[in-house]
């Protein structure tokens, strides 16, 4: 059983949620079964679900059954009803921690069922429970339209009731979609890009001249929030929507929940690197000061992780500007976010840009050494790194045979389009700059405008491989 669905599920959960499973899998409401029960306690008892070498199927269906002859039908059976009893636990836990989803499940009884005073007071509690919510974000929204369309449902069937509230109903409505489009067109804008796809945003363009014609819809933080993050998006050459995005951050950030305005912040830095890679070179301080704030806040630390591209990321940016005392604190302090496959590798290759950019060469390459995963980028990351050092050392004959297995490497591997063609322009580069005749200077012009015109190719290396032809 170790790679069933179910054992998978378990291993997720915290010593409450395996409290609490053990009181529903035992209650008539949750589980009606025997040997479900025998089941979970085999499961359970001693944390059994976590050792890979005790889960073997036959074992667990003789402790259920006893003296029966193993049945793999049987076997499966079990396995389905325990994944359907924990699934229902799942189900009634997760609509537990939404108290305005059961006083809606509430009101829909007592409307339906015609009890006019229990529902009256649940629509109250339901209301002011709804109007204390820390944030205003779609989902506030959507739940504000999802309210108001709940008490229209009871007044049209009431004809005590004073007013109708139609009109509440539609601009509520009105707001929730705006809201939830223009945040669907922010999330799509980013994949359309990483990705190259070109999705069809349906009415963008009719919500963009909508709040255009009424900008009164940008006082709405998920309406305001979102629009600017759109446009930054959509026009990254005005500056004055990424300074828009900036104040309605500032002004309305605290209204978000913290992985919501997590996404909206990646908005921002992934602005300022697009920027910063057209050759914006304000925008390098500008993204070191976003990624700082992000991590001072916890903004970019999702429960108690962070991506190990954005962990590198920053690193990398730090570096352009010199900051150095603070890449090698935040190296030593927040590797700990990092996932425990990933650490001891991303840390390593971290600390081999630090001290290559240092020019401390003998300390990178240690760290260099130490360098293994299979993650084909950061990969040729590292070659990348060990290639300068030796051109920058003068090993040519160590350099000679790097550039022939970063060649072989690409071509055996399934490297991403755009990082095969940069690393192939990197070799195919630095092998001319090793051919370069000190006093030629034609030859020197030449390879200086194929440098300028190589596409793919990183600003870094870019300016690398013509400070190196300079020093010629």
């Amino acid at each position: 059983m170790n790679n069933s669905r179910l054992v998978e599920i378990l291993r997720v959960f915290n010593k409450k949620e395996i409290r609490n499973l053990r009181k529903w899998i035992i209650s008539p409401i949750g589980n009606q079964r025997e040997d479900v029960i025998l089941l979970f306690e085999c499961l359970l008892k001693n944390e059994r679900y976590q050792e890979n070498n005790s889960l073997a199927k036959k074992d667990i269906f003789h402790e259920v059954y006893n003296e029966l002859r193993y049945d793999d039908a049987k076997m499966r059976q079990l396995t389905y009803f325990g994944m359907k009893t924990l699934e229902e636990f799942i189900i009634y836990t997760e609509l537990q921690k939404d108290e305005i989803n059961g006083k809606m499940a509430l009101a829909d009884f007592y409307r339906t069922r015609k009890l006019e005073k229990p529902y009256l007071k649940n629509y109250k509690q339901l209301s002011a429970l709804h109007d204390l919510q820390p944030y205003r974000n779609s989902e506030y929204l959507r739940k504000e339209y999802l309210i108001l369309k709940e008490e229209y449902e009871f007044s049209v069937r009431n004809s005590r009731t004073k007013k109708i509230n139609l009109l509440e109903v539609s601009e509520s409505l009105y707001h929730s979609f705006i809201g939830d489009q223009l945040r669907q067109g922010c999330l799509m804008h980013a994949y359309r890009s990483f990705y190259e796809t070109d999705y069809k945003i349906g009415l963008i363009d009719e919500i963009i001249n909508e709040i255009v014609k009424k900008p009164a819809l940008l006082e709405i933080p998920a309406i305001s929030v979102y629009f600017h993050g759109y446009k930054t998006n959509l026009e990254k050459e005005n500056p004055i929507h990424f300074k828009n995005l900036k104040n309605a951050m500032d002004k309305f950030g605290h209204l978000f929940p913290m992985d919501e305005f997590g996404d909206i912040y990646h908005i921002a830095i992934n602005h300022c690197i697009g920027q910063m890679n057209r050759g914006e070179d304000a925008f390098i301080r500008e993204s070191f000061e976003m990624y700082k704030q992000g991590f001072d806040r916890e903004i970019l630390i999702d429960n108690n992780l962070v991506s190990r591209w954005t962990f590198l990321n920053v690193i990398l940016i730090a570096l352009k500007l010199n900051e150095y005392e603070w890449v090698e604190n935040f190296i030593n302090k927040k590797q700990i976010y990092l996932e425990d496959n990933y650490r001891e590798s991303f840390v390593n290759i971290s600390f081999a840009i630090f001290y290559y950019q240092k020019r401390d060469f003998s300390k990178a390459m240690n760290y260099l050494l130490q360098y293994e995963h299979d993650d084909l980028t950061v990969n040729l990351r590292a070659k990348n790194i060990l290639l300068k050092i030796y051109y920058e050392e003068n090993e040519v004959g160590a350099l000679e045979s790097l550039l022939g297995s970063m060649r072989t490497y690409l071509s055996r591997k399934k490297v991403m389009g755009y990082h095969k063609e940069n690393f192939k322009n990197i070799i195919q580069l630095t092998k001319k700059l090793l051919k370069v005749k000190p006093y030629d200077k034609i030859q020197k012009e030449k390879l200086e405008t194929l440098i300028k015109e190589a596409n793919p190719l990183t600003t870094d290396d870019r300016n690398w491989l013509l400070t190196q032809l300079k020093n010629i």
